[in-house]
């Protein structure tokens, strides 16, 4: 134990170099930021807030107290997880040890007693910390606040409890309250609930379902915390109901953190938080016909936020051209040659934030998206080169995987297996990916199975002795089915791209090839059965 206490000091003090100071309002007289440190190759964060003077506190972990500081602690999921089992002591509650052990450890790094530091612990990333100030006159709060609601949501007075102490946190919403002005122990008591109805409007309007009774709307987590902090001037409150002005800055300050937390942690938005602004007049199409958008994309191998970021405006794009589908190219989210470069141990489990993040601006643009991404199974934990395939009403109708992966760059990847057509707009759509055309066999099941159109995001250069060749006509000509390929463009060190077509193809004839040296989106407006053609203006 003495071991342990030694490297999660050593954490936290060899990080005190990438401490990140955090923007607070002057009247709170508070300093806070984000401490960072890695252990076992995952990160460790902690939130500091400290106070020039000890502050009258209440902490569901901690009771009432003075404090000097108070912290959330976050941790990766698998560190709770194996740092949790080396604390593991005879009354099973490992998690809460290494917890309370981080705490004390803080308290000394600080030159302070343990009860002087309120503390609050949490498996969600402190990079997706919201900060809500909210003012009125001489009043001003602020909420710091850490949510994820995935894999722990309850309903209180519904769900059932299963244990006494010691939990592991496991998706966590942690909510600290500033304010400016003195607050009574009275009106610290008061504020938990009122903290507590702003986190639980914000779940509903969400909609988010419990864990554990998923037909119920969720109130909370199992192990959530509030810690509130009471400011030093005047006036004096004895109440923070809703009634009082304060209260309404405190609700309103927590509704809005747990939002913006929630957002960027599980990616859970409000209906139109999403949308688009309004762009100009897209060119006309028939009134039956539905406007394909393909983002030929220059990926960058390893540029995760930057691919993400040039996918979402890709789509933002095509909605401003009127397109009712977009389909990027294979594992548009990496690039081919990532896992060379970053590895695989940060794909979270489908489906991650960002991937939520997707299916809320399909929704609120409505518009359905085929992405190419690098997929965990939640279940298994194994990896597959994946489509994920997003409906208009932004409902997550699955991922599709990869059958015919190569090793080397794909060799981290799982082949998948069969798979069966997605409904999107009551059209039964096959997915296949790049090489998976190479045979005939997964089109021809497609077919089978009632799909009315093939899409096929690639990566596939045109490399001598590598095809494509006839490939996609002959797919088209076999199973009678339109395809569409949409590949990449762009070059990495290992492969050029620059010269790679995207297909539209049709009874075994080539209707429509699109290439492109830069990251561009082609359309084409396809009447639902075999017919194809292009809008009046391609954008350039």
């Amino acid at each position: 134990m003495k071991n342990l206490g030694r490297f999660v000091l050593l954490i936290l003090v060899s990080a005190a170099a990438w401490a990140a100071e955090i923007d607070l309002p002057a009247n709170v007289r508070a300093e806070a930021r984000i401490v960072r440190g890695e252990r076992d190759g995952h990160w460790e964060k902690v939130l500091l807030v400290s106070f020039p003077e000890a502050r009258r506190t209440l902490s569901t972990s901690d009771g009432l107290l003075d404090a000097r500081a108070a912290l959330n602690h976050a941790a990766h999921p698998l560190l709770w997880q194996t740092l949790g089992m080396r604390f593991m002591g005879q009354d099973g509650r490992g998690g809460k040890a290494y917890a309370e052990h981080v705490h004390a450890n803080m308290a000394g790094l600080l030159q302070s007693d343990k009860s002087a530091v309120a503390h609050m612990a949490t498996a969600a990333d402190l990079d997706n910390l919201a900060v809500v100030t909210r003012s009125h006159g001489p009043l001003t709060v602020t909420v710091l606040a850490t949510a994820g609601a995935r894999s722990n949501a309850i309903r209180t007075g519904v769900d059932a409890g299963t244990y006494i102490e010691g939990n592991t946190p496991a998706g966590t919403i942690n909510i600290m309250v500033l304010t400016n002005i003195r607050l009574t122990d009275a009106a610290l008591a008061r504020t938990l609930i009122t903290v507590t109805e702003g986190k639980t409007a914000a779940l509903q309007d969400l909609k988010v379902p419990s864990t554990y009774t998923p037909t119920v709307q969720a109130t909370g987590t199992g192990t959530d915390s509030i810690i509130v902090v009471s400011g030093t001037q005047d006036p004096q409150a004895s109440y923070t109901g809703g009634h009082s002005r304060i209260g309404e800055l405190i609700g309103k300050a927590s509704y809005a953190a747990v939002l913006e937390a929630l957002g960027k942690q599980n990616g859970l938005f409000l209906p139109g938080a999403r949308r688009f602004p309004a762009a100009a007049a897209a060119p006309a199409k028939a009134p039956e016909a539905l406007r394909l958008a393909l983002l030929h994309l220059d990926a960058i191998p390893g540029d995760i936020a930057g691919n993400r970021a040039r996918i979402e405006a890709g789509i933002q794009e095509a909605v401003g051209h009127g397109a009712d589908w977009v389909m990027t190219p294979e594992l548009a989210e990496t690039g081919y040659n990532f896992a060379s470069r970053i590895g695989t141990g940060w794909i979270a489990p489908f489906p991650d934030a960002w991937i939520s993040t997707l299916a809320a601006i399909a929704r609120d643009n409505r518009v359905a998206l085929f992405v190419g991404f690098a997929e965990r199974d939640a279940k298994s934990g194994k990896l597959h080169n994946s489509v994920a395939v997003i409906d208009r009403d932004g409902v997550i109708k699955g991922a599709y995987r990869k059958q015919r992966v190569h090793g080397g760059p794909e060799s981290w990847a799982t082949p998948g297996t069969d798979s069966a057509p997605f409904s999107v707009d009551g059209i039964p759509v096959g997915v296949l990916i790049c090489a998976d055309t190479y045979k005939p066999e997964p089109a021809a099941r497609y077919r089978d199975q009632g799909a009315a159109i093939l899409l096929a995001p690639a990566n596939w250069p045109p490399v001598d002795g590598m095809g494509p060749d006839d490939l996609w006509e002959r797919r088209s000509g076999e199973t009678g089915l339109p395809l569409i390929i949409n590949n990449r463009t762009g070059s990495e060190p290992e492969l050029d791209f620059r010269q790679g077509e995207s297909v539209v193809a049709a009874g075994g004839k080539r209707l429509f090839s699109f290439s492109a040296s830069r990251s561009r989106l082609f359309y084409v407006d396809w009447d639902r059965r075999q017919g194809f053609s292009q809008p009046a203006s391609q954008p350039h």
